[in-house]
């Protein structure tokens, strides 16, 4: 049977990807983050291969059960204050919001960006505390964050006024220099001094330029949430995966590896030492032997040259596959690279077939992975690593093949 579309992770690659976070930081014990299933890549696989970890940490007493009863016998810490909160807006990006919600049990939290994104959740009957990324901006969404039991963000200064007398949870976010969303430095305080300190969940804040860790505004970010959160005793956290990776950040409290974790590159202009965990493939559907003159797909974008063969395979912009990319962009089947030629379609796409030896039905083609860096892939399409891999759709089927046992060194 041809089976659909489908991601590898690659637990050798996350254990490589530890060990750059542990080389960032060669002072620091590693205490490997494996709440929320390991982020949706299996916690007791993930542990078994971070053997290497100091400890491990999750968020949930059931977490570490499952753990201790794999026979994982590291120290685990029940974290305070860092908990997972799973994205779900934009229906889980575009994934149906309330299945994910309903698979990710194990999440602390969710967050949305609009109300009626987090209705439709409660509606489902997910229990869970849920965050409006976005807050709210008026007494309507008071009563509706009220009603549906739902945390917000704090980031300008008039919501203040708007949450100052409700039981609402709050996230205090604070600009730094993103100039997004976020509080000014000096009303910080007159949140902390206008909200009980039940109320306030955290502070939140982020590097807008850490993709470019030479930048002097880095650094200037950083400065600025240490000399504000001291005052306030409040827990300090800024190192996304490319401030980790340049050493940004990894004296605070918490370091945060997101997508180094997972072997794509956070950086703009400089190589890192990753390995990649997700391989997306697809299976060949059908080849087609064209002449001279014959032309593929909507628009009759491409035409041949010469006779030659092309493979059809079935993965296309429905599954996420990002369809404003071009013919030439590189697809590795059997051993070499091939070419996308013509327009993508919904469901499927069309490939060159340069070897004399034609793919046999069910070959399956590599669209990035070992073989084929997301991160190439992500330039023929103008986007980012992050896009390809959260824009995945539900047809395409995660597995979780057995950890290689040749050797690495790490």
């Amino acid at each position: 049977m041809v089976e659909d579309a489908s991601v590898a992770i690659d637990l050798s690659s996350i254990a490589f990807n530890f060990q750059q976070a542990k080389q960032a930081a060669p002072n620091s014990k590693v205490m490997a983050v494996v709440k929320a299933n390991a982020y949706g890549h299996g916690a007791v696989p993930v542990a078994q291969c971070l053997d290497a970890a100091d400890a491990f940490a999750v968020a949930r007493v059931q977490e570490a059960i499952e753990l201790r009863s794999a026979g994982i016998n590291h120290s685990i810490l029940l974290l305070e204050g860092s908990k997972v909160m799973a994205v779900v807006k934009a229906n889980a990006y575009g994934h149906g919001a309330v299945p994910v919600a309903q698979c990710l049990d194990v999440a602390d939290a969710f967050a949305v960006a609009r109300v009626r994104e987090a209705i439709e959740l409660r509606s489902a009957g997910i229990n869970h505390p849920i965050l409006l990324l976005e807050g709210v901006f008026d007494e309507a969404g008071v009563r509706q964050a009220e009603q549906y039991d739902l945390d917000v963000a704090l980031h300008q200064p008039y919501q203040l006024d708007l949450l100052k007398n409700t039981n609402l949870k709050v996230w205090l976010k604070l600009e730094t220099g993103m100039h997004r969303l976020g509080l000014p430095a000096d009303f910080l305080k007159v949140c902390a001094r206008t909200l009980p300190p039940s109320q306030i969940l955290g502070v939140m804040s982020h590097f807008s330029d850490a993709d470019q860790p030479s930048l002097e505004k880095n650094a200037n970010q950083l400065e600025t949430l240490l000399t504000l959160a001291a005052p306030l005793g409040l827990p300090v956290s800024m190192a996304n995966s490319a401030g980790i990776l340049a050493g940004l950040g990894t004296s605070c409290d918490w370091i945060r590896p997101g997508i180094m974790l997972y072997g794509a590159n956070p950086y703009l202009d400089q190589a890192v030492s990753l390995r990649p965990a997700m391989s997306l493939t697809a299976p060949v559907i059908a080849i087609k032997a064209l002449r001279a003159g014959d032309t593929v797909g909507y628009g009759s974008r491409w035409q041949a040259e010469q006779a030659c063969n092309v493979a059809v395979l079935a993965i296309g912009y429905a599954d996420g596959y990002p369809r404003q990319i071009q013919t030439g962009t590189p697809v590795w089947l059997n051993g070499q690279r091939e070419t996308i030629l013509g327009r993508l379609s919904m469901d499927m796409m069309t490939v060159s077939v340069s070897s004399k030896a034609l793919p046999l039905i069910g070959d399956r083609a590599q669209l990035w992975g070992k073989d084929l860096a997301i991160e190439e892939i992500a330039r023929q399409a103008g986007s980012l690593p992050y896009v390809l891999m959260c824009g995945l759709g539900p047809r395409v089927t995660r597995t979780y093949p057995a950890p290689s046992t040749a050797s690495h060194e790490l």
